[in-house]
This record gives structure tokens, C-alpha cells and sequence, in this order.
């Protein structure tokens, strides 16, 4: 068997390197016209293909599921120092001092790390995981630089402003195998057998010579 993707593309890569073949035939059969006398009078052969249908008889095989192999939601260098910035910006101050800016960032790391590894363990802990590290490190806030300050506030702002620094997981990636070779077919039955219908359409692409801004002249690749 073999992946449904991998067998299209092979298809696709197999009618332009047809078409490929079929012009280098055209250019062979362009150098004998030039060198004839009579022949080069007359226009020569190009074989184009505006469309072409296939019809694909195959069989489903099985269904494979991939799930991510390593999922990281937390850049933690850059999500220390965002989070640090949030309490700062909430300050309204300038920086802190080397006792309190120390103590912050040292929870700030150790929630974080514990933050990264409930979400791990179980990516649906994601919300309420963030919500305890908010309350912790407001809890923190208030008792290093200002006790007055407004708690629910904090919470909301350091939520808030965190969770687009969560990357969620990544969907699993389906694999669908199929048979295809004439041989597996015949011993599969009929009504589990489906046709994939598929139409080519030609879109040449040319050389084309281009001058930039400052009158250089490039080569680029322009459909037809």
C-alpha cells in the first residue's frame, strides 16, 4: 500500500515530466528543421495537453494517525521574559530593584516550568493551569513590591496577556494508505473499490527578461 498523497503527486510528476520529454522532442526535431532548406519554412510540431482526465481505480487499505511528536506550548526564555514585563508594566515602573527583580524572576521561572509541565501531562489543564500561575505570582507581586495593589486586576492582566504565548498542539496528521496495483485489486471486492477522477490542466511557464528599478535586467520564471 501506499499514501493517497504520495500516489497523486506521483501521478502529477509523472504528466510533466511526459510533457518535458515532449518537448525536448520538439526542440531535437526544431534543429533538424532549421537545417533543412524546406523544412525550415514550416512551422514545427508541439505537442500540448490543455487538459487530461484520469480516472484512478483504488482501494482504501486503512486509516494511520500521527500524533506530534514533541510538543513544546512554551517558549520559556521568551514567555520569563514577557511575564516579568507584565508585572513591571503593572508597576508602572521603570525596573525594580536587584532583591525584588531577583525574587520575581526566580518565580516566575519555577511557575513556569511548573505551568509547561501540567499542559504536557494534559493540554485541557491549559486554562486552569495559567489561572493558578497568575494567582501565584500576583500573590508574589503583592507581597514583594505593593501590598495595596488591585489582586484581581493583576490576575486578569498577567492571564490575559500570557495565554497568546501558549502554543496550543498540534493536530494529529491522518495517513491514508490505499492499494492501487492491478494485481491487489482484483482480489478486493468491487463495492470497496472507489474511482478518483482527476483533471490536469496545462499552465506553461516562460523566461522572461526583467529590468529592475535601478535598470538591471533579471531573469524570472512568468506563466505563459
Amino acid at each position: 500500500m501506499i499514501d493517497l498523497k504520495d500516489y497523486l503527486s506521483s501521478l502529477v510528476i509523472g504528466v510533466n515530466q511526459a510533457r518535458m520529454m515532449a518537448d525536448l522532442e520538439s526542440a531535437r526535431i526544431a534543429e533538424i528543421y532549421a537545417k533543412d532548406k524546406l523544412l525550415k519554412t514550416f512551422s514545427v510540431p508541439r505537442f500540448r495537453t490543455p487538459d487530461i482526465e484520469l480516472s484512478i481505480p483504488v482501494a482504501i487499505g486503512n486509516l494511520e494517525s500521527e500524533n506530534e511528536k514533541k510538543y513544546e506550548p512554551i517558549d520559556n526564555i521568551q514567555f520569563n521574559s514577557t511575564t516579568y514585563a507584565i508585572l513591571k508594566d503593572f508597576s508602572q515602573a521603570e525596573t525594580f530593584n536587584r532583591k525584588i527583580s531577583t525574587e520575581l524572576r526566580s518565580v516566575i521561572a519555577k511557575e513556569t516550568e511548573t505551568l509547561e509541565k501540567r499542559i504536557k501531562s494534559d493540554t485541557n489543564q491549559k486554562d486552569i493551569a495559567l489561572q493558578s500561575l497568575s494567582k501565584n505570582l500576583a500573590k508574589k507581586y503583592l507581597s514583594l513590591v505593593d501590598e495595596k495593589a488591585d489582586f484581581e486586576k493583576l490576575i486578569r492582566k498577567i492571564n490575559t496577556e500570557l495565554t497568546p504565548h501558549i502554543q496550543e498542539k498540534k493536530a494529529i496528521h491522518h495517513k491514508t494508505k490505499v492499494i492501487v496495483q492491478a494485481n491487489e485489486l482484483r482480489e478486493v471486492k468491487p463495492e470497496n473499490i472507489v474511482q478518483i477522477k482527476i483533471k490536469l490542466s496545462e499552465d506553461g511557464m516562460e523566461w522572461h527578461n526583467v529590468e529592475t528599478g535601478d535598470g538591471e535586467t533579471t531573469m524570472k520564471l512568468l506563466p505563459e
